[in-house]
């Protein structure tokens, strides 16, 4: 299961309707019918042990409970949403097992292991707990007759539980709503570049900077509840990736697996932004990661990607045109300032979270990248693309 083997496929210029993509028109890359929260009877194992996981870690059992545990099939599993919590169990058993003791442990057991790597190669992602799993899968609503919002949400799986764990996923829960309107735009944006739509494409970009608006007020809410100082020394050890020489999964016929943890990069939602506003990061700070990061994403958010990707330039289009038509390169430019300032907004947090915490090495962040120089390429990038 190697990045290379995505499935992803180009349109051209053509963008599908956004349900061939499961992107829900209120939810956005959140799924459209609120996440399975238990399995059958079979997984009682898997469910028990997922309810327990901070109990467990706390109490040094999870390492025991995982290896006398039976190995279970993913052949059960009958629906979507049934793999999904199946990978959500999973994943964040692996990650527990791996970081829940005094030292990590370089070999997955095969009750956790062997599931886990089969599930994994049919859902085409990596085994190992990512965005897709702890943020994209990982909620309920509180009251189900109301609609999903930060006000109205719980997690259903933490590592260690408490207000500072659960705020740090929902409130990324919450980003990702704030920018699920932006995704018709975007696709408007490609649309209107193709059909030579200028009004189209004006309305379409004033509409993608007021969404990047919102995305930037939602970032700025996690740190109402999660400190931190409590996200650095209790959180982030679980969600980082697995480093050379890569991590065993016994019982499985393969090497180690070098794989990254969980990071803002492998949400879809702000290189959907990328795309569809003609921001390519081409630097060997950027490039390599960000498309390594897709591997981690499901794979119709990564189709939708190269989709995006795959449609005419448009700060070619409204440089073509910007002495007749100034109102859209003005559209154009506010919609990737407001792109540039989210990526200052997030370098700022994480200087906050991560960078002060540091003692004099090379920060990394949890996708393994070294996140000050790669946010701040990002962002320069993401300025080139202006229009004078």
């Amino acid at each position: 299961m190697r990045p290379e083997t995505m499935r992803t496929r180009a349109r051209g210029p053509g963008i599908a309707p956004l349900s061939e993509y499961a992107i829900d028109p209120r939810h956005g890359f959140l799924p459209a019918d609120d996440p399975v929260d238990a399995l059958p009877p079979y997984y009682l194992p898997w469910e028990r042990a997922g309810r327990n996981l901070s109990a467990l870690i706390m109490t040094g059992r999870l390492r025991p409970a995982i290896e006398s545990m039976p190995v279970l099939t993913p052949d059960a599993l009958d629906s979507p949403g049934e793999r999904e919590r199946a990978m959500l169990l999973l994943t964040f058993l692996a990650n527990g097992y791996v970081r829940g003791a005094d030292q990590p442990a370089h070999t997955l057991p095969a009750p956790v292991a062997r599931p886990l790597h089969e599930l994994a190669r049919r859902l085409d992602r990596m085994p190992i707990v990512a965005h897709a799993s702890a943020v994209l899968n990982n909620w309920r609503r509180i009251d189900r007759t109301e609609p999903l919002s930060t006000s109205n949400v719980d997690t259903q799986l933490t590592f260690l539980g408490g207000v500072d764990e659960k705020w740090f996923y929902l409130a990324t829960v919450g980003v990702e709503l704030a920018g699920a309107p932006g995704l018709p735009l975007l696709a408007r944006v490609r649309q209107a570049v193709a059909g030579d739509e200028h009004d189209r494409l004006t309305e379409a970009l004033i509409g993608v900077r007021e969404v990047l608006g919102r995305v930037v007020d939602a970032l700025l809410d996690i740190e109402r509840w999660c400190d931190p100082h409590v996200f650095y020394h209790r959180i982030r050890p679980f969600l980082t990736g697995w480093a050379a020489p890569g991590m065993r999964f016994e019982g499985v016929d393969r090497e180690p697996l070098v794989l990254a943890g969980g990071s803002a990069a492998q949400s879809s939602l702000i290189q959907a932004f990328d795309a569809g506003l003609d921001v390519p990061h081409r630097d060997g700070l950027t490039a390599g990661f960000l498309t390594g990061m897709r591997a981690y994403m499901p794979g119709p958010h990564r189709r939708f990607l190269a989709d995006l990707e795959a449609g005419p330039s448009v700060r070619d289009h409204v440089e073509r045109h910007r002495a007749a038509r100034p109102r859209l390169s003005e559209a154009y430019n506010a919609a990737v300032a407001a792109l540039a300032r989210l990526r200052a907004l997030h370098i700022g947090i994480t200087g906050r979270y991560i960078q002060r915490f540091e003692r004099g090495e090379q920060a990394k962040g949890t996708g393994g990248s070294d996140f000050a120089d790669f946010l701040r390429r990002a962002r320069e990038e993401t300025v080139e693309r202006l229009l004078p």
